[in-house]
């Protein structure tokens, strides 16, 4: 699998103060989205590949929110 890049990356240095108990899972919701934002287009081709397979109720909108809510765990 190869992956695409469409711009180049960056890195970006953010200082925040948030809660001790909440510091982990900021971090990692952060690095989730980062990771999303780099990996979008590949994401959604995939996602258009498997439009019309999957037996379920949901809306395509619906699967994929849930599908980017599973990133951010």
């Amino acid at each position: 699998m190869s992956v695409e890049v469409a711009e180049e990356l960056v890195e970006v240095t953010i200082h925040v103060k948030v809660p001790r108990e909440y510091a982990e899972e900021f971090k990692r919701d952060v690095e989730a989205r980062a990771w999303y934002l780099s990996h979008r287009e590949e994401l959604f081709k995939n996602l258009k590949k498997l439009k019309g397979i999957l037996k379920t109720e949901k809306s395509w909108k619906e699967l994929k929110e849930e599908y980017y809510e599973g990133l951010t765990r």
